[in-house]
């Protein structure tokens, strides 16, 4: 029975995040389920529990990384990291001031660093760190605890890692290519290659130049007007890097559902614990998604959700995969 009554609070969760635009709080999700089994209480207890949510993901949505392994498409791991905007908390140790370059503006709230894996079409979370201003470990640091995490547990190959400038540190790239992958990178104009920043390398408005990055780093070089791309993989033209770097933008997309369409700012606990663990239900609310649009051939989760947002959610449990996703 405490089995039944921790899944039905994990459904319950999961599923009101996917079917409804409310605020996830426990209140609000015990009440609209309608359910005796579905308490505050309970939805606290699952949210304060110390669950292997990773493994979890791993288990339940290993269809998501074997579809994007099987894809003919290339495959990438992207990493970037955002921020969860809490404007009003102040009692959380998470919290700091973080410039978002996705919002270009300084936001306080929760900075995470995301590394996922993605053919273009589907997309999984590999994993996640949250960095802190008084941490010693770097974003970059995070970075590559991930990438290691991710050869160790899933023995994946993706075609390229991706990474916009920010992440393009010599240590991260030398991680990269230990783990014999090929990356690409968008630089800023004043990195040096072969001594000279790059913006005063190149006569003309397009070009590319093999040569050496800080470190003793080769890269072939990519410019375009005022933008500057690098890459590990010598063989590419100029148009293929930068086609390829326009994958990164998944990620983008990735963020962008998670805040608008699953509320992954909208947990408004003052405990740590909670605050992650809302992160990973978020994420698996995501996952399902994924899975039951790939399964119905829809081609967006906005999509998706426009169809669930004229579903009855059950007063059962019992619940039918043509109707309900995550059960």
């Amino acid at each position: 029975m405490k089995k039944l009554i921790y899944q039905t609070a994990l459904f319950a969760y999961v599923n009101t995040i996917c079917f409804r635009n409310i605020k996830p709080t426990c209140t609000k999700i015990s009440d609209s389920e309608n359910n005796p089994y579905v308490s505050h209480d309970k939805l606290q207890r699952l949210l304060s529990s110390e669950e292997g949510w990773q493994k979890y993901l791993q288990k339940r949505y290993g269809n998501l990384i074997n579809s994007v392994k099987t894809s003919k498409r290339k495959s990438f791991l992207i990493i970037d990291d955002t921020v969860i905007a809490k404007p009003y908390s102040k009692e959380l140790d998470l919290l700091s001031w973080i410039y978002s370059s996705g919002d270009k503006q300084y936001l306080y709230g929760i900075n995470i660093v995301f590394v996922i894996y993605s053919d273009g079409k589907t997309r999984y979370p590999i994993g996640f760190r949250i960095w802190k201003k008084d941490d010693y470990k770097t974003k970059i640091d995070l970075a590559i605890e991930l990438l290691l995490e991710t050869k160790k547990k899933h023995q994946l190959k993706p075609d390229y890692v991706l990474m916009d400038s920010f992440y393009s540190a010599a240590k991260l790239l030398k991680t990269v290519r230990k783990l014999k992958l090929h990356w690409i990178s968008k630089i800023k104009a004043n990195r040096l290659i072969d001594t000279i920043q790059v913006q005063d390398f190149f006569n003309h408005r397009y070009g590319n130049h093999i040569g050496r990055f800080s470190e003793n780093i080769k890269a072939l070089v990519v410019k375009d007007n005022d933008n500057y791309w690098a890459t590990s993989d010598f063989s590419l033209s100029s148009t293929i890097v930068k086609q390829l770097y326009k994958n990164r933008q998944t990620i983008e997309e990735f963020f962008r559902i998670l805040k608008s369409e699953l509320r992954l700012e909208g947990c408004p606990s003052r405990q740590q614990r909670v605050q992650i663990n809302h992160i990973y239900l978020v994420l698996i609310a995501f996952c399902q998604l994924e899975s039951f649009r790939i399964m119905k051939n829809i081609s967006t989760v906005y999509k998706l959700r426009s169809v669930f947002f004229d579903c009855v959610i059950p007063k059962n449990f019992q619940w039918n995969s043509h109707i309900i996703p995550f059960a």
